[in-house]
């Protein structure tokens, strides 16, 4: 699905999109309801563990010191708001995933429909919402990175006026 232009899109990380490919793939020997039930039901269980990915990962965020080597801190930072800007490239498509069709008109094909609903965006426990949460957590930790940076390089410099040196070069 391709969001128009200015929309945002979402990502998901390879072993979740090769689960959520492989729960969708036609099985010949389901029943048309059972497959579809249990198709809905793998990728229930594929945006639950995203959600609990994304929980973690502002978890440590939340509570976590990271070092990294003062050469490094500005390719560390692109890399944190590259991943969030595609993430945030793709959310339209992750978004769209609670306005599927129902495949039927009968009870049950509604039924599915309202559980993918609220499994793409439902509440907060919801594959949607916690995608974004986590391309927040990249945004957030390349801020902090450049900032913590920008403070270690203002204490370095303080320090070397104090001795009326110049320590950057």
């Amino acid at each position: 699905m391709s969001a128009p232009e200015g929309e945002n899109q979402v990502e998901l990380d390879a072993i979740d999109q090769a689960r959520i490919d492989s729960a969708m793939a036609p099985d010949a020997s389901d029943a048309f309801l059972g497959g579809v039930l249990e198709n809905v039901a793998q990728v229930g269980r594929i945006v639950a563990g995203a959600a609990r990915k994304a929980e973690l990962a502002s978890a440590i965020n939340a509570g976590s010191a990271m070092r990294v080597e003062p050469d490094q801190v500005d390719e560390l930072a692109r890399f944190f708001e590259s991943k969030a800007t595609e993430m945030n490239d793709r959310s339209y498509d992750v978004q769209m995933l609670a306005y599927v069709s129902a495949p039927g008109t009968d009870p049950v094909s509604s039924q599915v429909v309202d559980a993918y609903g609220k499994v793409g965006a439902g509440d907060s426990n919801a594959y949607y919402e916690n995608y974004i949460k986590l391309a927040e957590v990249f945004t957030n930790t390349a801020a902090n990175l450049r900032a913590s940076a920008a403070q270690v390089r203002t204490n370095d410099q303080d320090a070397a006026d104090s001795f009326g040196g110049n320590l950057a070069q």
